[in-house]
């Protein structure tokens, strides 16, 4: 690693302290807040960490930040993969639709169960508090009650939908939290898990 400026070792050391009491890395708005500088600043610094050696990110992605060489020491962890949109022929858990690994402290996960994260996209579920760019924590399990806010992929589309799921005598109902949005009711449904908590970045 080349060496760093004072400014840039006093970064450095914040995303290391943050990563250590949040399990996961800053966004480029938490730094800005922290230092009292614009958002560009804080990613301008981001970028000659990057250069030097210190950290890597994935491009575009908030909150992708690894520290090289870098091991916290912080409270027992589990990674949560943070999955993309699915590609043409991929389903939505291949290994080639991970963005990053997201480290939660342990006690904010069930010991039992596997886990994935997907971005939410639109408003489809805003009067159940869940918002456009919340990360959505979910676990695997295709066992859910009536009323359970799951995800789960209609007939052979490799895109999934987070909704409320309802067993209807006929076939399953997807219903929105919006009224501006109907119900997706279909026979082929295949749920891939329900919803376990929600992460939201509120910016500055």
């Amino acid at each position: 690693m080349k060496k760093l400026t004072p400014r840039q070792a006093e970064v450095l050391e914040f995303i290391k302290e943050y990563i250590e009491e949040n399990s996961y890395a800053p966004a480029v708005r938490d730094i800005a807040r922290y230092f009292e500088v614009t958002v560009k600043a804080a990613h301008d610094h981001l970028k000659a960490l990057e250069k030097k050696g210190a950290i890597r990110s994935s491009q575009g992605i908030s909150r992708s930040t690894e520290v090289i060489g870098f091991q916290p020491q912080s409270k027992e962890t589990i990674a949560i993969p943070v999955l993309g949109a699915t590609a043409a022929g991929l389903p939505i858990l291949a290994e080639e639709n991970k963005e990053y690994d997201l480290h939660l402290p342990a006690n904010m996960i069930e010991a039992k169960g596997s886990y994935f994260a997907l971005h939410v996209e639109g408003d489809s579920m805003v009067n159940a508090g869940i918002l456009d760019g919340d990360l959505a924590i979910i676990r695997q399990t295709q066992v859910v009650n009536n009323g359970e806010i799951v995800v789960a992929r209609v007939g052979d589309d490799n895109h999934v939908t987070l909704k409320k799921f309802y067993l209807t005598p006929s076939a399953i109902e997807l219903r929105p939290e919006n009224p501006r949005y109907g119900s997706i009711i279909s026979k082929d449904v295949t749920i891939l898990g329900k919803l376990h908590l929600i992460i939201r970045d509120y910016g500055l």
